[in-house]
């Protein structure tokens, strides 16, 4: 008898729990599923609202749109907590404490968040600006709260955490509409100096490209020639190609018209 009124209080236990707890996990679940939706749709709010506008920039856009649905997530945990009758003051309080030693031990990661935050915030480059740092360079394609994506110059994608680009030197390149390029170029020590920059110079300015020359120059002096160099500013995407264009230009040119001091001994002997 006893064990019957044992086996009966067990199963009414059992029914109580399963009737409780069941209902209660399946609520939590159902609130999980919910705040995951609901985030992913809040995500795709913000950044439409956000989009409609020109003066936003994309950064900000992502930042704000990541912000929205990590609160999103925030605000279904604590509904899930409270479904199982958790109190969310004490909590708070819990996660406070908790807070402040995954902070001593996540200290890399919530740099990065900070600077992810500063990034967004002073927008030292934008989406699309081409950037150099830490021995690789590329073109930025998206900057998130802890990292940023860059497109190297092999088309591979890299990722950076951002605190090595708010507690780096950055270079921007495409900030400026302008750049300066040096060319270089080796004569024979008979060459005349004078000429040949004259020549080159002419060479140079003759490129409708080209929108200023600053210096053209004896760079070094070697073992029978010296260097030549010249620098000039060009419109940013012209300035890989005009650089090669010129290369060409000027090798070709001294080429066909040998150095002034040069004997005629000698010419032939080249054209030989």
């Amino acid at each position: 008898m006893d064990l019957e009124a044992q086996w009966t209080g067990a199963a009414s236990t059992a029914v109580a729990l399963v009737t409780t707890y069941g209902l209660r996990v399946v609520g939590a679940i159902i609130i999980l599923l919910v705040g995951w939706l609901a985030s992913r749709i809040v995500y795709g709010a913000v950044v439409r609202l956000c989009q409609k506008s020109s003066r936003i920039d994309r950064t900000v856009v992502l930042f704000l749109g990541n912000g929205a649905r990590y609160m999103a997530l925030v605000f279904t945990f604590v509904a899930v907590l409270t479904t199982f009758g958790i109190a969310t003051t004490s909590f708070v309080a819990v996660l406070g404490a908790l807070g402040i030693a995954v902070g001593l031990a996540l200290q890399g990661t919530l740099s990065n968040l900070a600077a992810g935050i500063m990034l967004v915030l002073f927008r030292p480059f934008h989406i699309g600006d081409r950037i150099e740092t830490a021995n690789v360079g590329g073109s930025v394609c998206e900057i998130n709260l802890f990292f940023t994506e860059i497109d190297g110059d092999d088309n591979a994608r890299i990722i950076i955490p951002n605190g090595k680009l708010w507690g780096e030197i950055v270079r921007v390149p495409t900030r400026n509409d302008t750049a300066r390029i040096e060319l270089t170029f080796q004569r024979p020590a008979n060459d005349d100096i004078d000429a040949a920059i004259k020549r080159l110079k002419e060479l140079i300015q003759h490129d409708k490209r080209v929108l200023r020359v600053s210096d053209v120059g004896v760079e070094s002096l070697g073992d029978g020639n010296y260097t030549l160099a010249a620098h000039l500013w060009v419109s940013r995407p012209e300035a890989t190609a005009l650089r090669f264009d010129l290369n060409r230009t000027v090798k070709e040119e001294f080429e066909r018209r040998p150095p002034a001091n040069m004997t005629r001994a000698a010419v032939e002997r080249r054209a030989g």
